[in-house]
């Protein structure tokens, strides 16, 4: 019981202190809807400015979501996004049931939660990250974020 209430204290903190984030949605045809993403630390996100992430730290990201398709076993991806290519997100661990429940059921709202680690050997600067939620046929939800990775020292 004391490790459940642990737990549940963790993860109201967690939530309370991540913040609403804007987010732009992918190309293509998508039949989920994201109704918020949230990254935390980002307090950033009070202007309306990308979220700044520290090389070496962790940072949170979650979203709720609802699918109008089903899965048993999903799968999650993130890209460094540019008009001409994607790079998929090194490091990141896909198997998305363990940051969200399975199995999906369409037309259920739900959430995703992930920790994602910024590695030190990211490249300093400006981008924009896709993530992905997808089923076994490839049907998704998917947005946009823009992101800054800087280094403790706070340069670009």
């Amino acid at each position: 019981m004391q490790r459940f209430v642990i737990a549940l204290v963790g993860l109201l903190v967690a939530t309370v202190g991540a913040e609403v984030v804007d987010f732009g949605t992918c190309p293509g045809t998508m039949k989920c809807t994201v109704h918020e993403v949230r990254i935390s630390p980002c307090p950033e996100a009070a202007k309306q400015k990308p979220c700044t992430v520290i090389k070496g730290k962790n940072a949170t990201i979650e979203f709720d979501y609802t699918p109008e398709w089903a899965s048993q076993e999903a799968k999650a991806k993130a890209w460094w996004t540019t008009p001409a290519t994607d790079l998929p997100f090194i490091g990141m661990d896909e198997k998305a049931c363990k940051f969200t429940g399975c199995p999906i059921a369409a037309g259920q709202k739900q959430s995703y939660s992930y920790e994602l680690p910024i590695l030190k050997t990211f490249p300093t600067r400006a981008y924009d990250v896709k993530w992905q939620l997808l089923n076994e046929d490839g049907e998704q939800c998917c947005f946009i974020i823009p992101i800054v990775i800087k280094t403790k020292r706070g340069k670009v």
